[in-house]
């Protein structure tokens, strides 16, 4: 009898020790929410989910401190300008630092918007990937990280933060010019970096929708069609330049500049499948570049024979670092991670594992079949309805 009970505590204790989100001890949860992503869809987004926090985690400072010593505990932050969500999380992880935790429990910062609050998100934290889980809830306009990690739909999304496991996830390292000035700047793309049409194109959707410089043809454009739209008149007024591209120390060599990318899923661009082989977790980046000089136009038509069927003409490499010049033309813009951030000249190193991110449970999991009973169970309760 009492070797039955004492079998049974033990039992307990183990259910209670190990937490829902497999074996990464996350013990508290800091969501930053970009309220005006997609247009201030976000906020949308998140109303819509909010209310289902309580059921996973208990509110720090809660009166329940019974849960509170079980269960992760969460906080929610919104931003307020550019480049909160980087002051934000930092400070998130300066207060777990101080806090009072055991040697192995993780803190998860979950970026809820789009691949640009990701960026934010992630800055500075490269070095604490030990300590620090990334989570992502998608509510912006591309959503490619989301898409790369598998993610459905924010409660899926939300979901997966309890049930899912961490994975490792690689980034570049790009040391440029910030834009308009000489002062060298580091950023580190999650998602993607690219330069030519696509980044002019970029430029002039992020100035007509911040009102800087508005655009007739952009007003009157569906707003899905927007981007597209924008990439046919930016290649239709580029004049290609030639920059100057090494990779892992060899021989230079001229590019001209219609499109060079790279990125750390198959997707860039809200879906638009040019990497196929690429990986958060491959040990190299997969780059993609025009080698011969042609119309613009014909650049984009690659890039969808590219999307459609892996082949288009234009150039794949695997690279760890590669250094980007040019000539006498003027510098040219780093479009990462849906923002224009750098000039030429710049170096990008592949950084593998950098980051863990919060994926979504997979077969043989621990929290996969916990997750699978739920959404059977709330589907059964949407179709009595």
């Amino acid at each position: 009898m009492i070797s039955r009970i004492f079998c049974l505590y033990g039992l307990l204790f183990f259910i209670f020790l190990i937490p829902e989100n497999g074996f990464a001890v996350i013990r508290h949860v800091c969501f930053i929410v970009n309220p005006t992503s997609n247009n201030g869809q976000c906020e949308r987004v998140w109303d819509s989910i909010e209310g289902a926090l309580d059921e996973y985690y208990v509110a720090r400072g809660s009166v329940d401190q019974a849960a509170a010593l079980v269960g992760p505990t969460y906080e929610v932050f919104l931003t307020e300008h550019p480049d909160h969500a980087t002051e934000l999380a930092h400070r998130a992880y300066q207060n777990w630092q101080q806090g009072q935790h055991a040697h192995g429990d993780q803190l998860l910062i979950v970026a809820v918007g789009g691949d640009g609050t990701v960026h934010e998100v992630v800055q500075g934290l490269e070095n604490h990937q030990q300590q620090v889980v990334i989570g992502v809830i998608p509510a912006g306009t591309g959503n490619d990280i989301a898409r790369t990690l598998r993610l459905g739909n924010p409660m899926h999304a939300l979901r997966s933060l309890v049930y899912g496991r961490p994975t490792p996830f690689g980034a570049y390292k790009i040391e440029g010019c910030q834009r308009g000035t000489c002062e060298k700047k580091t950023v580190l793309a999650v998602d993607e970096f690219d330069l030519g049409v696509t980044a002019q194109a970029t430029k002039k959707k992020n100035e007509h929708d911040s009102g800087e410089r508005p655009s007739r043809l952009l007003r009157c454009s569906p707003r899905k069609m927007v981007y597209t739209m924008s990439a046919l008149s930016s290649a239709m007024s580029w004049r290609t330049p030639t920059v100057n591209c090494s990779i892992d120390r060899g021989s230079s060599f001229n590019i001209p500049l219609n499109l060079l990318a790279a990125g750390t899923g198959p997707t860039i661009g809200g879906g638009v499948r040019l990497f196929n082989g690429m990986r958060p977790n491959s040990d190299q980046g997969q780059l993609l570049y025009s080698l011969r000089r042609a119309h613009p136009i014909s650049t984009l038509f690659q890039m969808t024979m590219q999307r459609l069927f892996n082949r288009s003409g234009l150039q794949q490499a695997r690279f760890t670092q590669m250094d980007i010049g040019h000539h006498s033309q003027a510098p040219q813009n780093i479009q990462v991670d849906g923002d224009i951030l750098l000039q030429t000249p710049a170096q990008v190193t592949w950084m593998p594992e950098v980051f863990q991110f919060m994926r979504p449970p997979e077969p043989g999991d621990f929290g996969y079949e916990a997750m699978r009973r739920e959404e059977e169970l709330i589907s059964l309760e949407f179709f009595k309805r």
